[in-house]
């Protein structure tokens, strides 16, 4: 495109040859072109052409004028509909953390609920993160079954908030969910740590992953114990040692195995055989190795006893194994209060600390302490 650098004075030079079509077609081009963009200029050619000529030059410019400001206009549009179009996002983005929010999830609150003597189930929630705030509760029921659920938010002058206090009648209701966890199933109040041993049962005692989430679940994690984990799966019994590789001054790891982790660990992984377990311990003469082994049917058989005294009613005592009580949240729960309240029981014994014998075990040996 040619650029219009022609000044009034050379046009006004060029008009009457212009208007007689003397010129040549690039300077007849330069100069039409400043005709449509000086109004004086177009208007001494119109004196200068008639009246006829002149009308079709202003309706020219006219139509120049106009399409300059459509096209300012399209600009403007859509610089709006740019500016209409991150406000809308923005107010949605707004409108999702302030006033909508997402469901709540179980590892977002800390729960203490109970049973009254009026048969009511009182729920206390209470956020674990202070800038979060929790609305919009609702209870539903269907078949026996009550489901609650709610929503979190970020804290704002809408929604301020972060807990719940909630209450259940337990007429007529065998189970209560809140948030998508058991929290009472039939006559029992489900704790949060039995509901994380149900999560994380498994089938198969080959998936090395999986008993990573076992060995949390019942709490090996939590002790800030050092140990390794060999499994035995090429013929059965299938095994699972833990070989705990920190120092130990008495023998409370082989109870704490035996009595307490080894009987859930069995309960949870469905085609376990036995638990096994190594440590070393203090004796007169240095560190000595320790060893051993508990299988599904000693466990079985403890579980046994453990609810022959226990009260419980009998559809508790049907139940044959440990295995048996892991398949509910309900029997977890039961589960876990017998061994841990078992082990309470041998923990303020005299008992409990026993001295190790200076001789190693039969099948291991003397070794130095795992650093």
């Amino acid at each position: 495109t040619m650029k219009n650098d022609l000044t009034c004075a050379v046009v006004r030079d060029l008009l009457p040859s212009y208007v007689e079509s003397l010129t040549a077609a690039e300077t007849g081009q330069a100069v039409e072109r400043h005709l449509r963009f000086c109004p004086d200029c177009a208007e001494k050619h119109a004196a200068m052409v008639g009246p006829e000529l002149a009308a079709k030059l202003e309706e020219e410019r006219r139509e120049l004028d106009y399409l300059k400001r459509g096209k300012r206009r399209g600009r403007f549009r859509i610089l709006a509909a740019g500016v209409c179009t991150v406000l809308v996002i923005a107010g949605g983005f707004a409108a999702k953390i302030f006033l909508i929010g997402t469901p709540i999830q179980s590892q977002t609150y800390a729960l203490r609920h109970y049973v009254d003597e009026e048969n009511v189930l009182h729920l206390i929630i209470d956020c674990v993160n202070s800038a979060w705030a929790y609305h919009g509760w609702k209870t539903e029921e269907t078949d026996g079954v009550v489901e609650i659920s709610g929503r979190s938010v970020t804290v704002s002058p809408v929604h301020k908030e972060g807990w719940g206090r909630l209450k259940v009648p337990l007429e007529g209701v065998r189970e209560v969910r809140l948030c998508g966890d058991v929290v009472y199933q039939d006559g029992v109040v489900i704790g949060s740590a039995a509901m994380q041993r149900c999560k994380a049962r498994t089938p198969y005692v080959g998936d090395a992953p999986a008993l990573g989430r076992v060995a949390e679940a019942v709490g090996l994690d939590g002790q800030n114990w050092n140990y390794i984990t060999e499994l035995q799966t090429g013929e059965r019994p299938y095994r699972w040692t833990i070989k705990f590789q920190n120092h130990w001054g008495d023998t409370s790891a082989g109870k704490w195995m035996r009595y307490y982790y080894g009987p859930q660990m069995l309960a949870l992984v469905d085609n376990l055989d036995e638990v096994g377990w190594t440590y070393t311990t203090a004796t007169s003469s240095g560190k000595t190795f320790c060893e051993g082994v508990l299988t599904l049917e000693e466990a079985d058989a403890h579980l046994a006893e453990l609810l022959e005294g226990s009260g419980l009613d009998g559809r508790w005592k049907e139940l044959k194994s440990v295995r048996d009580f892991a398949a509910t949240p309900a029997g977890m729960q039961v589960l876990y209060d017998l061994l841990w309240e078992d082990l309470e029981t041998m923990f303020y014994s005299p008992t409990w600390i026993e001295t190790v014998p200076s001789e190693p075990s039969p099948d291991g040996a003397d070794f130095l302490e795992h650093e």
